[in-house]
């Protein structure tokens, strides 16, 4: 059996450096800074644990599930595509409402009848956390009809 040399990749130096995309970590990290607000207060607003934010913004820790990738864009004010691939312009452009989170359908658009647009529209005001609690709500009432 013969061994295979081992692969060896380049070494970037610090040059080859400036023309990376940013990695996810600093799109976080810059969307906070965008929103101004501390990592403290992200973690709150998504719904995590002040561990979680501090991991998303270091180069090698963990990356945001896509859920709170949205949660994170809606609340810092970015677009989600920017976001989360590092295409696009950092905030999208800007027609719809202020009520509207940003990269979402205006309301008239996805609601099936007046009830779901007024529903959706309080729901729209909430914040991150609350709106979990209406789905385990809605949950909850599915299961016990």
């Amino acid at each position: 059996m013969t061994r295979r040399a081992p692969v060896e990749f380049p070494i970037q130096d610090a040059a080859d450096a400036d023309s990376l995309p940013p990695q996810l970590s600093d799109r976080v990290r810059q969307a906070r800074a965008h929103a101004k607000i501390t990592k403290a207060e992200l973690a709150r607003r998504v719904g995590v644990c002040l561990s979680a934010a501090v991991q998303w913004e270091h180069p090698k820790g963990t990356s945001p599930t896509v859920a709170n990738l949205a949660r994170i864009a809606t609340t810092c004010e970015v677009a989600f595509e920017w976001l989360a691939t590092g295409r696009g312009p950092l905030t999208p452009a800007v027609d719809h409402p202020a009520s509207t989170p940003l990269g979402a359908a205006p309301v008239g658009a996805s609601a099936i009848d007046a009830f779901e647009e007024r529903l959706l529209r309080k729901v729209r005001e909430m914040p991150t956390h609350q709106r979990e609690l209406v789905i385990e709500f809605a949950r909850s009432l599915k299961k016990n009809p």
